[in-house]
């Protein structure tokens, strides 16, 4: 039988840590979806892209035995130094691509991320930033996303700077 959130609440510290991974992994996602909050139920246009605020539930997490993965700045730039793709938009996906990577060698996803900003170096792209966005993540973290007149390399159209996100640990 699947437990709540409000089951997790009435468990002490070791009867919840002794859960299975699967079942504590699965309650992890209920701690962020529900940590997760808009400041008004007012719909804008940003909808979907982005939440307000996350309130990061120490005791849950810890019952859970959550970790916290905070990801490098990362760019569209790879291995050799170069920049991955020919575009902006090309570049953007390749950063996401990368992030993805970290994710995924951490042992979480997109789904977990609860903080991201990202640096823009051409701000007018805030559509095409979207389009690629909403690729990647399929649950609105905070976010930000700030304008900048350059990166490491000049050719470099988007980085990453900070990515939060979470997992259980086995």
């Amino acid at each position: 039988m699947p437990y709540s959130l409000t089951d997790l609440d009435g468990m002490s510290l070791e009867a919840a840590q002794a859960l299975p991974f699967e079942e504590r992994d699965r309650l992890l996602d209920l701690i962020i979806a529900a940590g997760r909050g808009q400041s008004t139920d007012v719909v804008s246009y940003r909808t979907g892209l982005y939440a307000d605020y996350f309130e990061e539930d120490l005791t849950r997490m810890l019952k859970v035995k959550a970790i916290k993965v905070l990801c490098r700045g990362t760019t569209s730039s790879g291995f050799d130094g170069l920049p991955v793709g020919e575009n902006d938009e090309e570049q953007y996906r390749a950063c996401f691509r990368h992030v993805k990577t970290h994710l995924d060698a951490a042992k979480t996803s997109f789904s977990r991320v609860v903080t991201l900003i990202v640096f823009l170096t051409n701000m007018d792209n805030w559509p095409l930033l979207n389009e690629v966005y909403r690729e990647f993540i399929p649950v609105p973290p905070c976010r930000a996303v700030i304008g900048t007149t350059g990166l490491a390399q000049k050719t470099l159209a988007i980085e990453i700077v900070e990515c939060i996100a979470y997992r259980v640990a086995e």
